[in-house]
């Protein structure tokens, strides 16, 4: 099972000095495999606690109850077959004591998907420190280019404040919340693909081709919901780049 691959690029971090929150979204099979997952974490020295909802919820809501459950200081998720490189943990812990007005991380990713071949994704302005008005000016211009969920991590209070992920819309919704976290934080980018991110069967990203009219309209609103936050802030952006934003995003649904 694709979470075996997760729990095993855990256990080989050099830095374990981490919680680890195993949330189940009333699963129907693989319930023995959760199990070995506790046990394996537990033996291998690295605290795990397990906990289910109380009733099912939909996608991204169960993302936000699991964070809620959460007590850390940070916070990342790591989604079932997705990994990290083994030095993960250690330089996040590195930038989060280094730069301690940062609230979010992000990192280059590897992509992965069954039959193609492994992409890298490492953006140029990653290699540099933005502050926050100069990084809502690349949000505004580039757009979804922090990578997935499981390539970030962010600070639980930041998190609550800005409300979580948006539910809706559950497609673009961590999108969404990273381009948010980018303009209104300090954010630090670290240019290397420590995260892999794997597009496996059961997978909600593999349906998203036969949602693309839904996606395309998801986009169109959160950046102009982004639009109206940074007007609203005084942060001033490219109103070219914004249009050219727009404008990528309508050929890329329109070419598909």
């Amino acid at each position: 099972m694709v979470i075996e691959k997760t729990i095993d690029s855990l256990i080989a971090q050099t830095d374990r000095s981490f919680s680890v929150l195993l949330s189940d979204n009333h699963s129907k099979e693989g319930m023995d495999r959760l199990g070995r997952a506790t046990s394996r974490l537990t033996l291998a020295g690295i605290s795990v606690h397990s906990i289910r909802p109380p009733v099912e919820l939909g996608r991204v809501e169960h993302w936000n109850w699991a964070h809620f459950m959460a007590d850390a200081d940070w916070v990342k998720p790591l989604f079932a077959g997705d990994w990290l490189d083994e030095h993960y943990v250690a330089k996040l812990r590195k930038i989060t004591r280094e730069h301690p007005q940062c609230r979010y991380v992000y990192t280059g990713f590897v992509y992965h998907r069954q039959g193609e071949p492994d992409l890298i994704f490492i953006n140029d302005w990653i290699r540099k420190y933005e502050g926050t008005h100069e990084m809502a000016r690349i949000v505004m211009n580039y757009g979804m280019q922090f990578g997935p969920p499981s390539a970030a991590a962010y600070c639980r209070t930041t998190f609550l404040g800005t409300g979580g992920y948006p539910t809706q819309l559950p497609i673009c919704s961590d999108s969404l919340l990273f381009c948010t976290l980018a303009s209104r934080y300090e954010s630090r980018g670290i240019p290397e693909a420590l995260c892999h991110f794997n597009i496996h069967g059961s997978r909600f990203s593999t349906t998203l081709p036969s949602k693309r009219l839904q996606t395309f309209r998801e986009c169109l609103v959160y950046y102009v919901m982004l639009a109206y936050f940074l007007s609203t802030e005084n942060i001033r952006y490219s109103r070219w780049g914004f249009l050219k934003l727009m404008l990528r995003e309508a050929r890329s649904y329109m070419a598909n």
